[in-house]
């Protein structure tokens, strides 16, 4: 299922470049060549869904949207874990806000997701950005929905220090994802070896919200990977599809 998740969203940004060849230098093509690489990363290593580009002036300064299958993440790492032994807390408290955490739902629902993609950027990110973020999520994310949303920033970067610091004060989950840009030589991206998700980053928030539902130890031991193999064959199947 990852191979094929993989193999369409790799067919989508070939797809991308290839009809947008013409404005390939600009800043607008670089922007949405890189949410559509987060939007891969996001649904085949942390099994994120129904992703969508939002884009547009009204956009309220959200790239991306989508669910969260966090439970399928918590079912496979279970066995290895034995996490329906941890109790989680039936309340916690973080820089003043205080919420139930995501595994003392008895249906581990889907988490919305609200995705800030910071591909043209050429720095670190700093507390400015972190701002508006927090702008954005409490302009649209309701009162009732704000213990069913995770807020996500994704840039190229590393955190600035008081970037850091900024998001650990933050009331509200964040997750901040490092995810490198396609590379390319003469025109051509490398789909297969880069644009890669490197880092993961929970704030005090997040951590208190995700306690016990394996993500950090998913993501260390890879457990979404393949075998070189697999990821060979799913390079040919795509080539092959592009060419019929």
């Amino acid at each position: 299922m990852r191979l094929f998740k993989r193999l369409l969203c790799n067919n989508t940004i070939r797809k991308f470049i290839n009809q947008n060849g013409a404005i390939s230098q600009s800043s607008v093509f670089q922007g949405t060549l890189y949410e559509y690489t987060v939007m891969r990363e996001l649904q085949t290593k942390l099994s994120m869904c129904e992703l969508e580009r939002v884009g547009g002036a009204n956009d309220h300064g959200i790239d991306i949207k989508g669910s969260w299958h966090i439970k399928n993440i918590y079912r496979k790492m279970n066995p290895l874990l034995n996490l329906d032994q941890i109790e989680a807390p039936k309340r916690c408290r973080v820089n003043g806000a205080i919420f139930k955490p995501y595994r003392s739902k008895a249906l581990m629902e889907d988490l919305k997701v609200l995705v800030q993609c910071k591909g043209r950027t050429h720095s670190k990110v700093g507390p400015r950005e972190f701002r508006e973020l927090i702008g954005t999520f409490t302009s649209t994310v309701t009162p009732t929905n704000r213990n069913k949303t995770v807020m996500l920033m994704c840039s190229p970067h590393m955190l600035t220090k008081n970037g850091l610091k900024l998001i650990e004060m933050l009331p509200i989950p964040v997750i901040y994802l490092r995810i490198e840009l396609l590379r390319s030589a003469e025109g051509l991206y490398d789909l297969m070896n880069s644009g890669r998700l490197l880092n993961y980053y929970e704030n005090q928030f997040a951590q208190q919200f995700l306690q016990g539902c394996g993500i950090n130890e998913w993501l260390k031991l890879t457990m979404y990977s393949a075998t070189q193999q697999q990821d060979v064959i799913d390079e040919k199947a795509t080539k092959t599809i592009l060419s019929n």
